[in-house]
């Protein structure tokens, strides 16, 4: 755990990018222009951003909006850590209550739980737009998301005529963009 927690920091301390995985916790961020990540850890406003490379390829081509499916949805055959997903999505959760607010900037914003391989992510998909999000949503998502696709398989839940998603996948994944 410290030695990857190390050599990200050292890669943020010098401004490069990696491709080494979060480790686990909650995480906020943001997606570049060029397809990367700009990560800092959740509620801490004062701490070093560090560029992360997704690992897993694009999932499909084709923007967000003409893959979405009639549910709101879309399924990717990633299996994940059932015990990874089970505390990803416990720690999003954790981080949303009774309703977190997200704002995104000049790109799009999310925050991501990392877990065992598996990740939990919410999204605000357009630049200068937010949402809200608690339990009650997160539970809504994932009816959804394994009404239609098999259970602990990366998938993602867009609301209609939001920018709000609510998603888990394997850690590495390009998410968000």
């Amino acid at each position: 755990m410290q030695l990857p927690l190390t050599l990200t920091l050292l890669a943020s301390y010098a401004g490069i990018a990696t491709a080494i995985y979060l480790p686990a916790g909650v995480w906020e961020g943001s997606v570049l222009a060029n397809g990367s990540y700009l990560f800092k850890p959740a509620g801490a406003p004062d701490s070093e951003r560090f560029i992360v490379l997704p690992t897993v390829e694009e999932r499909s081509t084709g923007t967000l909006a003409t893959r979405q499916s009639a549910w709101g949805g879309d399924c990717f055959p990633r299996d994940l850590n059932h015990q990874g997903c089970d505390g990803a999505v416990q720690g999003l959760k954790n981080w949303a209550g009774n309703g977190r607010t997200l704002t995104s900037g000049n790109s799009n914003a999310l925050v991501s739980v990392d877990t065992r391989g598996a990740m939990a992510y919410y999204c605000i998909d357009a630049p200068h737009s937010s949402g809200n999000l608690d339990t009650v949503d997160i539970n809504y998502a994932l009816e959804k998301m394994d009404a239609n696709c098999v259970p602990y398989q990366a998938s993602y839940f867009k609301w209609p005529g939001s920018v709000e998603i609510v998603g888990k996948d394997v850690l590495g994944a390009n998410i968000c963009v």
